[in-house]
């Protein structure tokens, strides 16, 4: 509780202050005006003093404990004024005491809000002051900046005798004469040293002005001498051509044929380095060993030459001025601004030139005696942006009397798995990926690409009979010795597959004819062999026929049979029974024998899977190479035979077991069923001049 008397003097004088005020307002003086100022000035600075000195927390414990003397006061009241006649003086001294501590209240809020204001304004002139120091920083900082700036302009400044490649020092003090050297001096001084290098370099270069000025009289002299000499030579060429046509026919009599080898050779230097190497072994393959091979060059000679021509310029613009790539960049960069290109034609533009062929292709020719075989002629194209060689071929000369027989003379796919593994699928360069990534394309599009374009397919065995090695960097190398020990074996190949095309293709021509006859002097053609069903159908078929019966699955699964096969599709009758047989002929046929799936429709449909007797008749047809391995030629018919037997067999033995024979017996079997499987007897024996059919 706080001093009564204290809060009874401030309250009172507070009352005379405010009745003197009210009382004298009308009439005051300027003299009792400024007392009155003064007074409360007084009282201000008294307070603001007070409140600095006092401490805070004492005057928060004290108004918490006079909140709580006043609500005590408060309670008290309440309770005396149940009966307030008895209790009035008692109320009159508690309201007296809660006045007064009203009174202190406000006090401690005048010193609190003093305390605040005082704060703030400490606060003010702190933030005032940090600002300052602010801006003076950040003019210092801008201020040093700015220095640095010059420092490093200075440091860059570069004068423009920096850009003169003057003698060395040792070279300067050797051979300028001591007027200008004058070593006593410049020795020491660098400033003066740079000065005479400078004055003995101007002095030399009006010396080589004067030597390039006689120079050049002489060059152009010698200039007007060859000019006299070529016009000369000029003059010649009528006359050599001339000379030429009066000895042609000699030419042509003695079969010698100058002029036509003088043309080839002028286009062959046209040639990129891989094409030229492939030209050059291929032609010296064909006079040692091949009479029956053609090369020849085909393509846009002009366009060739211009290639040449500026290959060469940018080889002596390099040589000239190594220097000169960054201004090239430049040009290239302002041309790119001028036309404002969008992104969409400069990656079309990319994409054109990345598979732009060379103008000039190679064409191998491979013919035979037999001229009914036709002719097969490859093209080799080269792409220098990817750095590969592509191959595609064409037939020519052969007529294509078949339906399905088409397939196998195919140029798509003729040339396909003509070495193991290389159907030309994929690049045979790492670093093609990137470049077609780089103009947004995908590494899969590539060969698509090249097939519209009809350029072939980047063949493993194409890159090594043009000597391109791929090193491991991802660099394209051309080396002559691998072009010429891959030449030989690849055109061996490739005569090879032709040859067995050509048999594969009359076979199923004659099969689409429903002829199952062996060609003659055939090793089997003596044995006499009757067969009863006959061929009602040859038609091609696909992949995805192939793949999509449950029976051909074992043949995919062990990788006999492959996307990139031929097929074909049989139908063989015999009355009501119909065998269709589902045909795969491998790429290297006859290296490996075509697969046979088989299917019966005869009370059901019968296949390997549910069938055992149609299982041992695949089996039987698909081993086909055992002891015939000089028969591969005629394969595809010989297998059709057997197939053509082995139905009859079954048939006729599947009729014994039942009481009406629809096929009654034609073939001499010793048993018609053995062991557990009741395996037939589809092998066939000579038995004197007859045939006997036995188990496997």
């Amino acid at each position: 509780m706080v001093n009564k008397e204290t809060s009874e003097k401030e309250s009172s004088e507070k009352k005379r202050r405010r009745t003197t005020t009210s009382s004298s307002s009308n009439d005051t003086t300027p003299s009792k005006i400024s007392k009155e100022e003064n007074v409360y000035l007084n009282a201000i600075k008294f307070e603001e003093q007070e409140a600095s000195k006092r401490s805070p927390e004492k005057d928060s414990k004290l108004y918490h404990q006079t909140c709580e003397d006043l609500r005590k006061i408060f309670s008290d009241v309440y309770a005396l004024k149940k009966d307030p006649e008895k209790n009035r003086h008692e109320i009159a001294e508690k309201l007296v005491d809660g006045s007064m501590m009203v009174v202190l209240l406000k006090k401690l809020n005048r010193l609190d809000k003093l305390r605040i204001r005082s704060g703030r304004d400490s606060l003010h002139r702190e933030k005032l002051n940090v600002d300052s120091n602010r801006l003076q920083l950040q003019n210092l900082l801008y201020e040093a900046d700015h220095l640095k700036r010059e420092v490093q302009r200075c440091y860059q400044f570069k004068s423009q005798d920096e850009d003169i490649d003057l003698v060395s020092v040792e070279e300067f003090y050797e051979k300028a004469p001591e007027s200008i050297s004058r070593p006593e001096k410049t020795k020491n001084d660098e400033h003066a040293r740079r000065l005479a290098r400078l004055e003995w370099e101007l002095q030399q270069r009006k010396e080589l002005a004067t030597l390039y000025k006689d120079l050049q009289a002489s060059k152009e002299l010698v200039a007007e001498d060859i000019n006299s000499k070529a016009e000369r030579l000029a003059s010649l060429a009528p006359r050599l051509q001339s000379l030429l046509k009066a000895t042609r026919p000699l030419q042509e009599a003695l079969e010698m044929g100058v002029e036509k080898e003088w043309e080839v050779q002028k286009l062959a230097r046209l040639l990129p380095r891989p094409l030229y190497l492939f030209y050059s072994n291929a032609q010296g393959f064909a006079d040692a060993c091949d009479k029956y091979m053609a090369i020849s060059i085909d393509g846009d000679e002009e366009e060739a030459k211009q290639i040449e021509d500026s290959t060469k310029e940018t080889q002596e613009d390099s040589e000239d001025n190594p220097g000169d790539s960054d201004n090239e960049d430049n040009e290239a960069d302002k041309s790119h601004h001028r036309g404002r290109l969008s992104k969409t034609l400069i990656l079309e533009q990319k994409r054109t030139n990345l598979f732009k062929p060379h103008p000039l292709s190679v064409t191998v020719s491979l013919s035979s005696k037999d001229k009914s075989k036709g002719i097969l002629s490859i093209i080799f194209n080269f792409l220098p942006e990817l750095g590969i060689v592509a191959a595609r071929c064409k037939v020519r000369e052969m007529q294509n009397v078949g339906v399905s027989a088409g397939d196998v003379i195919n140029p798509g796919s003729l040339l396909n798995c003509l070495f193991p593994d290389d159907y030309g699928s994929e690049s045979p360069s790492s670093r093609s990926k990137f470049q077609l990534e780089a103009v947004g394309l995908e590494a899969n599009r590539m060969i698509s690409m090249l097939l519209e374009k009809r350029l072939g397919k980047p063949y493993r065995w194409a890159q090594r009979v043009c000597g391109l090695e791929m090193s491991p960097k991802g660099d394209v190398l051309a080396s002559d010795d691998l072009s010429q020990t891959s030449m030989s074996s690849v055109i061996k190949q490739i005569r090879s597959r032709w040859t067995s095309r050509v048999n594969l293709y009359r076979q199923i021509v004659t099969l689409e004819a429903g002829n199952i006859d062996l060609p003659k002097n055939h090793p089997d053609e003596k044995v006499p062999m009757r067969i009863s069903c006959r061929l009602s159908s040859w038609i091609g078929s696909t992949w995805q026929e192939f793949s999509s019966h449950p029976f051909t699955n074992k043949f995919i699964e062990e990788n006999l049979v492959s996307e990139n096969d031929l097929f074909f599709q049989a139908t063989i009758t015999r009355d009501s029974a119909k065998l269709v047989c589902f045909v795969a002929v491998g790429c290297d046929f006859p290296a490996q024998l075509p697969v046979w799936a088989l299917r019966l429709n005869w009370n059901g449909q019968h296949d390997a899977t549910n069938n055992p007797a149609v299982r041992d008749m695949e089996y039987w047809v698909n081993t086909l190479e055992e002891g015939v391995k000089g028969r591969k030629a005629s394969a595809l018919v010989s297998q059709l035979r057997r197939i053509m037997t082995s139905m009859d067999i079954l048939l006729e033995t599947e009729s014994i077991l039942r009481a009406k024979a629809d096929f009654p017996a034609e073939k001499t079997f010793i048993k018609a069923f053995r062991g557990r499987q009741r395996s037939r007897p589809y092998r066939m024996m000579e038995n004197g001049g007859g045939v006997v059919y036995t188990q496997i």
